[in-house]
């Protein structure tokens, strides 16, 4: 994406050679080039990449798509666990 920082861009690459189902890719947040979001049925994954080049982690939020509730709040984690929530979530 033209308006994102490089890590959201690496990050997207490598979501795309992952083999994971019924996700979409949803930017509510385009003047932030740091954050980008994926839309799990009624789920999203809000995604930060803010102090990824200095923590080498991402700060995440899970909440309700169409309420924006929280469902999980905002942590940091790696690639791998990142990979893992985005499996878990039951659309």
């Amino acid at each position: 994406m033209e308006n994102k920082n490089t890590e959201i861009n690496e990050l997207l690459v490598r979501l795309n050679e992952e083999s994971l189902q019924d996700y979409k890719i949803v930017d509510f947040w385009e003047a932030d080039t740091t954050a980008i979001g994926i839309q799990i049925g009624n789920n999203l994954i809000y995604i930060s990449t803010f102090n990824y080049e200095t923590t080498h982690k991402y700060n995440v939020i899970i909440e309700k798509y169409d309420t924006g509730e929280i469902i999980e709040q905002e942590k940091e984690i790696i690639y791998n666990e990142l990979i893992e929530m985005i499996q878990k979530i039951k659309i």
